[in-house]
């Protein structure tokens, strides 16, 4: 298994709160030594949406290669849970 699928298999299992997500992931792109964190840009895309879960979009700076994740928020709308991840 190569880092970028092992840190989408991190990615996966995420649980942070709701406004950490972004950072939380960077961190692990980073950790897995995919990225360096200033060279990825997480975006949110609306029109990815699923089920009601938010879709965030992992761009890496030179590459063409992206990740795309879909968060839901709990209830309180204080912890956020990742829900899947795939490359685009």
């Amino acid at each position: 298994m190569n880092n970028i699928d092992a840190a989408i298999d991190r990615i996966k299992i995420l649980e942070c709160p709701t406004g950490e997500i972004e950072n939380r992931v960077a961190g692990i792109l980073e950790n897995y030594g995919v990225a360096d964190r200033n060279k990825v840009n997480i975006s949110r895309v609306k029109n990815l949406d699923q089920d009601e879960a938010q879709a965030y979009k992992v761009n890496f700076h030179g590459e063409d290669n992206s990740i795309v994740f879909l968060a839901k928020s709990g209830l309180d709308d204080y912890t956020a849970t990742v829900v899947d991840v795939y490359k685009k």
